[in-house]
């Protein structure tokens, strides 16, 4: 069997040389040592506690929760006065109970709710006239609310 022969090359590639490059060598100034308070003339003064950017002093607004603490407090001002201007101005429409309505002096019956003053619906005319004004109502009203506050039961 034929033998296959091989050929070597005998050129050797060019090996490219590397030049180095010498970096020059800078010299630091020497440190001298300086008083801190020759550094504070120079820093400039950024707050009178003198602390700087990263302070734990809490000068700069505190930690987390006093930041929000603060936030806390200033939202629930703002909700009271609100509140309080809502109720200066609503005159008298929605922080009101259940108001009974008068119609030409006399009380509208269908307006009371409660179920133990339509009980005392009859005993509120007190003159026997039909017609249950302001003042009737207001007399029985105190009554039943005094009662109430005494704990008697008005339905014995």
């Amino acid at each position: 069997m034929p033998t296959k022969t091989i050929k070597k090359s005998s050129a050797k590639s060019a090996a490219t040389k590397k030049t180095t490059v010498k970096k020059a060598t800078v010299k630091k100034p020497a440190m001298k040592k300086v008083a801190i308070e020759d550094v504070k003339e120079i820093i400039p003064k950024t707050h009178e506690c003198m602390c700087g950017h990263e302070c734990k002093c809490g000068c700069h607004g505190g930690s987390k929760f006093g930041r929000f603490l603060k936030k806390l407090i200033f939202i629930l001002i703002i909700f009271a006065l609100g509140f309080a201007a809502a109720k200066l101005c609503d005159d008298g429409r929605y922080f009101r109970g259940a108001r009974p309505h008068f119609r030409n002096g006399c009380l509208v019956v269908p307006s009371i709710k409660c179920p133990q003053m339509q009980a005392l619906l009859p005993v509120m005319d007190m003159d026997q006239d039909g017609c249950i004004t302001r003042s009737e109502y207001k007399a029985v009203k105190d009554e039943f609310r005094a009662q109430v506050r005494a704990g008697i039961n008005m339905n014995n």
